[in-house]
């Protein structure tokens, strides 16, 4: 398989739903739209309701960079870069948005900073990045530049002991939850890597797992557990009490053949890689199916043995999957449309003067489209706009809000065929 960009044009995938305070359905970035009708239709438009699309993918077998032998979790950081845990070969390697190479970490071996068979991985809120190093037992831990900065743990079944840590997951305080698969469990470690807690023992009743495979943690710091072999996903407080479940064993919608990994995005909906029946499942935070997509094979879209799901800023998620097809690939929704623009603008409390001014440029884009004039005019005026927020970003915009307002006039800018 070749390894293919997302597109053409650059990418930044920013926060579920662009700015935090919306709560509507994230947008992701775009595809690029075959009909210039179709494109036209859809950002004059003020907002359709749409399945996850499939954009892109990267990957190929191999050892050099952007290859992959069996690539497991992954994760994506506030900037929308992706961490792929590239297992057999022993390292993480880093992307932007749209499959770019940024960097590896890691390496065969057991000193600090290499890996065994790393598994799990996950980004904290200042850009920390863990992983679980599954053969070493162990969790390591990397600062913003990929240096190696802390470790902890062993193989056994003590406290702050692993029997192969599957996943691990940081929550908004800074502490670690790690998937304890062989030992059945979850164990909680504070920001150093103390031993808080732990739940979990063999059995399929609550609180009880069979091959507990991967953890996550939402928003609010409820903690997620996707139950293997029980083909369930298990929920519980940060302090372990049960909360709910769903899923049984079959192929209905809700129901699982081997979930492999959980994903939450900012509004806390759900995101499960449903392994053996080659899909990925969508919930809300209380278990009711919203969504799926997926099927057996090896074109986009398609899967064999996914494994790892994370949701990028903006909504996109991320998709790995192992043997054979090592790769990554990535699912959105549609661009979203000037209107929607203009509110993402509205709601960021900015200046009037430059406020207006963002707007004023955004309706210019709005009247070129209704009026079907492309090209220059709309691709001009829109990347006016963008070099505008970069000009203005950290200072009077901040640097977030600037992100996430540029990667939404990017795929707005991608879907209609301008160039990056």
């Amino acid at each position: 398989m070749e390894s293919q960009s997302i597109r053409g044009a650059p990418m930044r995938v920013l926060h579920a739903g662009g700015p935090q305070r919306r709560t509507r359905s994230p947008f992701a970035a775009a595809l690029r739209i075959g009909a210039l009708a179709a494109a036209l239709a859809l950002l004059i438009a003020v907002s359709a309701s749409a399945s996850f699309q499939f954009i892109g993918m990267w990957g190929e077998s191999g050892e050099g960079v952007g290859q992959f032998n069996s690539p497991d979790g992954v994760a994506t950081d506030r900037a929308g870069n992706v961490y792929v845990a590239d297992t057999f070969n022993n390292r993480i390697q880093v992307f932007d948005p749209a499959g770019a190479y940024i960097k590896t970490l890691g390496g065969p071996g057991s000193g600090d900073g290499q890996f065994s068979s790393p598994i799990g991985v996950d980004v904290d809120s200042e850009g920390d990045v863990y992983v679980a190093d599954g053969s070493n037992n162990r969790i390591e831990v990397f600062n913003p530049d990929g240096e190696f900065v802390a470790k902890w743990g062993s193989p056994g079944s003590g406290d702050g002991q692993f029997g192969v840590p599957f996943d691990v997951a940081v929550d908004s305080a800074g502490n670690s939850f790690v998937a304890d698969a062989d030992n059945n469990r979850i164990q909680k470690f504070d920001s150093a890597g103390e031993f808080v807690t732990k739940w979990g023992r063999f059995g399929t009743g609550h609180g009880q797992f069979k091959a507990p495979f991967a953890v996550e943690t939402d928003p609010e710091d409820n903690v997620y557990v996707a139950d293997t072999q029980n083909n369930r996903i298990q929920k519980f407080d940060s302090s372990g009490e049960f909360l709910d479940q769903w899923g049984s064993t079959g192929t209905g919608e809700g129901q699982f053949k081997s979930p492999r990994d959980v994903a939450t995005d900012a509004d806390g909906n759900v995101y499960v890689v449903d392994t053996l029946n080659n899909r990925i499942q969508v919930f809300d935070p209380s278990g009711e199916f919203l969504e799926q997509w997926g099927s057996s094979g090896s074109e986009g879209g398609q899967f064999h043995f996914a494994a790892g799901v994370a949701v990028g800023l903006l909504g996109n998620v991320y998709v790995t999957e192992t043997f054979p097809n090592n790769r990554v690939q990535v699912f959105g929704e549609p661009p979203p449309t000037i209107p929607e623009l203009t509110e993402w603008v509205e709601e960021l409390g900015l200046p009037k003067g430059i406020e207006n001014s963002l707007e004023a440029k955004l309706d210019g884009v709005q009247k070129a489209l209704e009026a079907e004039r492309t090209g220059g005019a709309v691709c001009g005026k829109l990347s006016a706009l963008v070099a505008q927020i970069e000009a203005l970003s950290g200072k009077k915009i901040a640097a977030e809000d600037a992100a996430e307002l540029i990667a939404g006039i990017e795929a707005t800018s991608a879907s209609l065929g301008c160039s990056g």
